[in-house]
């Protein structure tokens, strides 16, 4: 079993790349067979991926964050390649849903075990793949600033400081919504598909989620005044935002999302296009290392 691990040396400021003595400490004495690639951009991570995925190569190891996870899901769904993931993102969301520890040796241990399970990936426009969680609205705009806020804060204090930044000035919008045949239309703060439990750091927005399930979660939060809201959300760290009345969640394997607004698509914390969009489970497409 031959191994490629992909270094993003921008992930966790740099920590990503001095992590490359543990990492191949571990391999070496599991007895992998194995390269590191220091990747240049996201094209060339992307490129590298294509070029292996005809040879010989079975473990396809990304270092980094959720954002690195998801570009190798892309290339890799519906292979017989296997995914795996040594956390070293900001937020580390599917690394926390899945079980992987967040320690660098004790997930290189997993890479080294080798156990795997084919999971769910969601899949937008019949395009793109994501592995985690999509939404629109409220936490697109999040998404969007915490991407690009130049505040020296990192992790989920970065998430939390976009969500707050962001309510100053949010108004609830109307959003039109079908799935299972059923065509709604309602004023609310933001819709999401969830795949898996939480985003944003660990919130747990869907905390019912499973990339094992075959159906999404799908989260809406309706309209609600901003006190409420700032009452609210802190409840979402441990899932207890589902008791709100605001708060709807329902299963489907298939969802078409639209708004008077032009909102962005966010997935696994990238972007990924404008509304409307169209939001399908694409069971069992992904062969990922787990604990």
């Amino acid at each position: 079993m031959k191994t490629i691990v992909f270094i993003n040396p921008s992930s966790a400021g740099g920590r990503a790349l001095e992590a490359r003595q543990t990492i191949e400490s571990c391999f070496s004495g599991a007895g992998l067979r194995y390269k590191i690639h220091i990747t240049k951009s996201l094209d060339d991570m992307i490129e590298t991926i294509r070029a292996h995925i005809p040879t010989d190569y079975t473990n396809f190891v990304g270092i980094g964050g959720d954002g690195t996870a998801h570009y190798l899901v892309n290339e890799l769904a519906d292979t017989d390649k296997k995914v795996g993931l040594i956390p070293m993102g900001s937020g580390n969301d599917i690394a926390l849903n899945l079980g992987i520890p967040l320690e660098v040796g004790e997930s290189c241990n997993v890479i080294a075990a080798g156990k795997s399970k084919k999971l769910d990936l969601g899949v937008i426009n019949d395009k793109y793949y994501y592995l985690c969680i999509a939404g629109s609205g409220f936490d697109s705009q999040v998404n969007d600033l915490a991407n690009n806020t130049r505040f020296p804060i990192k992790g989920p204090s970065k998430y939390t400081y976009s969500v707050y930044k962001t309510l100053i000035t949010f108004r609830s919008k109307k959003f039109t919504f079908s799935y299972n045949g059923q065509v709604q239309d309602l004023y609310g703060m933001m819709v999401t598909a969830a795949n898996m439990p939480s985003y944003g750091g660990g919130m747990k927005i869907a905390p019912e989620a499973s990339p094992e399930s075959g159906v999404f979660d799908v989260c809406i939060i309706k309209k609600m005044s901003k006190l409420h809201f700032i009452q609210v959300f802190p409840k979402v760290y441990e899932g207890k935002h589902v008791d709100d009345p605001n708060v709807e969640i329902f299963r489907t394997d298939q969802l078409t999302l639209d708004s008077e607004y032009d909102f962005s698509v966010f997935a696994d914390g990238e972007y990924i296009c404008k509304l409307p969009a169209t939001f399908k489970i694409a069971p069992g497409k992904i062969d990922f290392l787990v604990p």
